[in-house]
This record gives C-alpha cells, structure tokens and sequence, in this order.
C-alpha cells in the first residue's frame, strides 16, 4: 500500500454532545495515530456526537471510503461472537467492506 496514495481518517463518535470532547484526547485514538504516523500515513481525526452507526455510514459516504474499520471494545468471548450493536449494524447496513477488530490490546 502506497502511503502517500492512501487518505487515513480516524472517525470517533461520542455517545453525547459535549463542547469539550476531542477525540485527540481519547488513549485510542493517540494510540491508533501513533501507529499509522509510524508506518508512514497523514492521519486526518475527525469526530461527531450521537447516533454512532448513522453517523459512521453518513462519514464513509461523504469521504467515498474504500474500507470502514471499527475497533470493537473489550468484550467476554460471546460479546466478541455477537459484535456490538454498533458493529453490526454497521456491517449489516453498508454496502463497503467492514473490517473488524476485536482484539483486546
């Protein structure tokens, strides 16, 4: 994969509207930019409040996103085989490939 090819936009949604939030500040999202920005990729961050899957679906067509990745949260063995509600209804209603990740890191 070509780096300087590739748009990197790490997308967060916050359960609630707060002035304050900034997914810069989120341990996840510094982590997951430290590790793009060392394998060579621009990160854009960009953020929204509310309704978690419309928001993702709405972000990915707006940027014409090849892939959607979701990172799932630390989950017991059948929380991780169900996925989350966001998960999946994000890969049940889009029509792009979804990468998930449910390791525990």
């Amino acid at each position: 994969m070509q780096t300087d090819e590739t748009d990197l936009v790490l997308y967060h949604v916050f359960r609630a509207d707060g002035e304050e939030a900034d997914a810069r500040n989120l341990k996840s999202v510094s982590v997951a930019v430290d590790c793009f920005e060392e394998a060579g990729f621009d990160v854009e961050i960009r953020q929204s409040s509310g309704d978690a899957v419309r928001n993702i679906l709405d972000e990915a067509e707006s940027i014409d996103a090849d892939v959607i990745s979701l990172a799932g949260r630390k989950r017991s063995p059948t929380g991780k085989a169900l996925f989350g509600s966001v998960a999946q209804d994000v890969i049940l209603r889009s029509d792009r490939t979804v990468l998930l990740d449910t390791t525990d890191n």
